[in-house]
């Protein structure tokens, strides 16, 4: 799922970003789907990292309201860390990435080619 280029046009890019609010204890998460529609969801406290997570995991769920648009989709993070904690074998630390987890799972069943990049 990581390291695959997907520069065809055929494939769906989601960017998400997750990040914290400057002077604010509050945070973010944001994803624009390429043509289709952008989104931002407040996430109350929290780090980078679990807004990024977030990000990801709400880009998944909106993915399974529009299989008719896509085949394949590649979701592009800035966070490594995030990427690797959903696609590596360790026990989940959150609920988000254990969702991230059956979210691919579930996409994966109905024949959707899902890349993290």
């Amino acid at each position: 799922m990581l390291n695959i280029l997907c520069l065809d046009p055929e494939w769906l890019r989601i960017f998400t970003d997750g990040s914290l609010l400057s002077d604010s204890p509050n945070a973010g998460a944001e994803f624009f789907f390429q043509k289709f529609f952008s989104f931002y969801l407040p996430v109350e406290r929290g780090t980078a990292f679990d807004c990024e997570i977030t990000a990801i995991r709400t880009a998944l769920s909106q993915l399974q309201c529009h299989l008719e648009k896509f085949t394949r989709a590649v979701i592009l993070c800035d966070s490594r860390a995030a990427l690797i904690a959903i696609v590596s074998n360790n026990d989940p630390k959150t609920q988000d990435i254990l969702d991230c987890r059956c979210h691919l799972e579930n996409l994966a069943s109905l024949e959707k080619t899902i890349v993290l990049q």
